[in-house]
């Protein structure tokens, strides 16, 4: 099974599209196609991450990463790709997820 999770980042105007699938033990295989270079840069470095990565925030290597490839402490791929993954190990109810539909921040100010 995968899950798919897209990001529309409106602020910088990019898109992004990340899929990920259980390999069977936990780790994530991750796919993510964007028009961003430094979310380029950050697929390439988590194109496999394991359990801990998305279910252990002070040791994940998501975030860890995140910094690597040079996103902005603001970039909400990261906390997508962690959503994603809980989806994905049914850490997160996916039908619950698609029924309630997109989750945002609003500037109020």
């Amino acid at each position: 099974m995968t899950s798919k999770v897209e990001v529309d980042a409106r602020i910088c105007s990019h898109q992004t599209v990340i899929e990920v699938t259980d390999k069977g033990d936990g780790t994530m295989a991750v796919r993510i196609d964007t028009d961003c270079s430094s979310v380029q840069a950050y697929g390439e470095l988590v194109a496999e991450i394991a359990p801990s990565d998305y279910s252990d925030w002070p040791n994940s290597r998501v975030w860890e990463m995140a910094a690597r490839a040079g996103l902005t402490t603001t970039c909400l791929v990261p906390v997508a790709l962690i959503n994603a993954c809980w989806i994905e190990s049914g850490m997160m109810s996916k039908r619950l997820a698609i029924k309630e539909g997109p989750i945002c921040i609003h500037f109020l100010e």
